[in-house]
């Protein structure tokens, strides 16, 4: 299959299922212990329901999006996503420079192969994510970073104050020491275009970390540092500590509950991301999208929403921005397109997503975003 062929996301997901290793496919697609909050996150899109508005011209639909003092081509951005470079050499690169492209905010993960610096180069809308270290001379040097580097918007990750139990990693033996096992092994040889990458480019280096190793250090090095140094015990003392020193926009990523949401704007923060992980921390954990409500009406418009977590249709986003949200992310649909088919593959799920929100906006007889709101759902 060509990028150009796929239809929906669901291809690109099919595509990556047979390039990649299932060990490196079930490291994307896999979530927390039986992956209840992974099937609960499309359980809520799947049951809502908008309603169709008829005699409206839609002749012309504007999926312009402000947010944060920017304009946006539409109301989709790329999530962040770790080690995203062992699906493809450079996949960090290729994401920022489609998005930036594409007029939509790319957020380079805090466990990112590539330096925040060369994002900066090709993409200077990017947004940094930051997995907080526990030394505080790390934490702040990374801020500083983002700050020199001219990244604007600092993305504070605060739904893992533990490592999660990922159980298709641990069978796998994708987790560290990372000793995948012989079955995996051989599985892997089933896909010889990954393999033939992997030889050549090697393991991907976490280069946001390299430069607190000690010289020398190999890429292996860097991920048992960085997995050292994760998480910083995590408050609102230490949220408030970032606001100060970050001068740029600082959103805070992973809020599920409205009294959460209400304290982050209380701290200065200038966004709030409602999110899950995408079902990869707590199992137990909620739909990002049954809390949306309950956020938007605490925050009441004193900073935008957002979410991610489930998103897989244009028409979910339509969905989500009814419920208050100002816009959305996806994450593991814009990784296996880059994993599958590179930049192209990342262009036509964009261009996908684009097409798709069109599509239900013109059917409930919506023509901006500002229009959307709870008047459209069932």
């Amino acid at each position: 299959m060509r990028a150009d062929q796929a239809i929906n996301l669901e291809d690109f997901k099919q595509a990556a299922r047979r390039y990649l290793p299932r060990m490196i496919f079930d490291y994307i697609e896999g979530a927390a212990e039986d992956e209840l909050a992974l099937a609960r996150n499309r359980t809520a899109f799947e049951t809502i329901e908008l309603v169709p508005r008829f005699l409206c011209d839609v002749s012309t639909i504007d999926q312009s999006a402000a947010l944060m003092g920017n304009v946006h081509a539409f109301p989709v951005g790329i999530a962040p996503t770790g080690m995203a470079a062992i699906t493809r050499c450079d996949a960090d690169l290729l994401l920022a420079e489609v998005a930036h492209a594409a007029g939509v905010p790319f957020i380079l993960s805090g466990a990112s192969n590539s330096a925040m610096e060369k994002i900066a180069a090709i993409a200077p809308s990017a947004w940094y994510q930051i997995y907080v270290p526990k030394r505080e001379d790390i934490r702040r040097d990374q801020i500083r970073r983002v700050a020199d580097a001219g990244l604007g918007t600092l993305v504070f990750t605060v739904d893992i104050p533990i490592y999660s139990k990922r159980e298709r990693d641990i069978r796998s033996g994708w987790v560290r020491p990372y000793t995948p096992s012989w079955g995996s092994k051989i599985e892997a040889l089933r896909h010889p275009r990954w393999l033939l990458n992997y030889l050549r480019t090697g393991i991907p280096t976490l280069e946001n970390w390299l430069p607190y190793c000690p010289p020398g250090s190999g890429p292996m090095d860097v991920t048992g540092f960085f997995a050292e140094q994760a998480f910083a015990v995590q408050t609102w003392d230490l949220l408030r500590d970032m606001r100060d020193q970050f001068k740029g926009r600082l959103v805070v990523k992973g809020i599920l509950s409205a009294e959460d949401a209400a304290m982050a704007v209380e701290a200065g923060v200038d966004g709030i991301i409602v999110s899950n992980h995408g079902g990869r921390q707590f199992d137990k954990g909620p739909a990002a999208l049954t809390v949306l409500p309950g956020i938007c009406d605490a925050v009441a418009g004193r900073v935008p929403v957002m979410i991610d977590s489930g998103i897989n249709r244009g028409s979910d986003v339509v969905a989500a921005l009814c419920l208050g949200a100002s816009f959305a992310f996806v994450g593991r649909a814009t990784l296996y397109a880059v994993a599958s088919h590179g930049r192209e593959g990342v262009t036509r799920a964009l261009d996908i997503l684009r097409q798709e929100i069109h599509l239900a906006m013109a059917s409930i007889g919506c023509i901006r975003l500002s229009q959307l709101d709870r008047s459209y759902l069932r």
